[in-house]
């Protein structure tokens, strides 16, 4: 396991930073395309009591690729692969903090011998292919990235030609295997981690507001398989398109008016008096007691305020999401005040947060955590001797998993992601944790 440990300040950081020089493949902006070298030797490897008998695997030919020649103590060669002259301009932010975040990865893995090699993917899958085989003929032992499924693709098709392994950034399970991991929170281990504690407050019927896309249609896959786990029941499902004026009539839908006033009404007729949103039983009464909001950002913001304007009052209704709501932003939203969200280990993240805003006196993008965790964990698995490099591939799959700034993760057999994740509560403007992160992993085949 490793334990990053945070030792980078501002101006160490902006020392090394102007001191990079710049060869190999030209990317726009602030992008250092040379490999980044660390200053001194360190120890931040697996502890190894805890490692899994490793697999040495030789080096393989790379088909006439001009390698550099091993001469001495061999360095270890990460390529970075990520949309830096992307056509969208959130995907080249999103880029620029994540080389930020791989910086700082190496700089606390204080290891000389250790180079970051950044590669521009241009944010398409032929440029993704291409940033792999010039990074592979770079010599690089492990590749990190790209962004977005697509690209991951094109990446992939060179690193399973030239037996690279590859530990990308997508949530697209059916990429994953054959030498590629996926690092990315997926939405099944959201939707699971978010059901099962509702299901602990005895929540027991859900409904889920969903876009009409991939992303919505494995949510409502995942939800279905996890409330009817947990003895629960999915009543509820609306799809919305993703513009901002078609979410009104899913919205009105899913409200179920009448449905609601016939359980207050019959609440009365009982003898119900006070607060009806304080009553267990007229709760269960209702169409649903939660609904799941797999949904982020501009598009959130728009779509939430709905509910209340349609009578689902978050105070009866418990408003759910997934990962995407790990957004400071939304914490000036009212109408999720109260909401509850799985999101990465709190300690972990804020460990995190506040080492990047030292470094680079700016807050850090979502995905930025994941390629410092990346970046430690292909450093992890690169065994140097005087000759020759050994890829130590088993280590991937340590049944113990890894610490990082996302908090506990492993991946599995298929080599997906699976991370251990708290429940946030939305209050009063900040996110507050009612459910901590797990500390260890169940046995595999539990």
């Amino acid at each position: 396991m490793f334990d990053p440990r945070v030792i980078i300040s501002l101006c160490i950081g902006l020392l090394v930073l102007g001191a990079c020089a710049t060869t190999g493949e030209p990317v726009s902006g602030n992008v250092p395309s040379q490999p980044i070298p660390v200053s001194q030797p360190g120890d931040n490897r697996q502890n190894p009591k805890q490692r899994k008998p490793i697999t040495i695997v030789k080096p393989v030919s790379r088909n006439g690729l001009n390698l550099p020649h091993m001469q001495g103590r061999e360095v270890v060669r990460l390529a970075l692969l990520l949309p830096f002259t992307a056509k969208n301009e959130g995907l080249r932010d999103q880029a620029r903090s994540m080389l930020n975040a791989a910086q700082l990865a190496v700089f606390e893995i204080n290891d000389r011998r250790v180079l970051l090699i950044p590669k521009d993917t241009g944010g398409t899958r032929a440029g993704a292919a291409e940033a792999a085989r010039s990074a592979i003929n770079d010599g690089a032992h492990v590749l990190v990235g790209p962004l977005l499924s697509r690209a991951v693709e094109g990446a992939a098709s060179q690193s399973r030609r030239y037996r690279v392994p590859l530990i990308g950034f997508s949530t697209d399970s059916q990429i994953a295997g054959d030498g590629v991991y996926l690092l990315n929170f997926l939405p099944e281990v959201e939707v699971a981690r978010i059901i099962d504690f509702a299901a602990s407050q005895e929540i027991y019927k859900f409904a889920l507001l969903r876009g009409a896309g991939m992303y919505g249609g494995r949510v409502e896959q995942a939800m279905r398989y996890q409330t009817l786990a947990n003895g629960g029941e999915l009543t509820t499902v609306e799809v919305y398109s993703r513009s901002p004026d078609e979410m009104n009539a899913p919205v009105s839908r899913l409200a179920q008016t009448d449905l609601r006033n016939e359980a207050l009404e019959l609440w009365k007729e009982e003898g119900g008096t006070g607060d009806p949103a304080l009553d267990p039983e007229f709760l269960f009464e209702l169409p649903y007691q939660a609904v799941l909001i797999p949904e982020s950002g501009i598009r959130l913001q728009s779509l939430v305020p709905l509910l209340p304007y349609y009578d689902v009052d978050p105070r009866v209704v418990k408003f759910l999401g997934t990962g995407r709501w790990f957004d400071q932003t939304l914490t000036r939203e009212p109408a999720l005040n109260g909401g509850w969200f799985p999101g990465p280990d709190q300690q972990s993240i804020e460990t995190f947060n506040a080492s990047y805003e030292r470094a680079y006196s700016e807050k850090p993008k979502r995905l930025a955590p994941l390629a410092y965790d990346a970046i430690l964990v292909a450093a992890n698995i690169v065994e140097t001797q005087v000759d020759r490099v050994l890829i130590r591939a088993d280590i991937l799959q340590n049944p113990n998993g890894f610490n990082g700034a996302t908090g506990l993760f492993r991946f599995d057999e298929r080599g997906l992601a699976e991370h251990k994740l708290a429940i946030y509560e939305m209050r009063r403007g900040r996110f507050v944790v009612i459910d901590p992160a797990a500390s260890e992993f169940e046995p595999l085949g539990f």
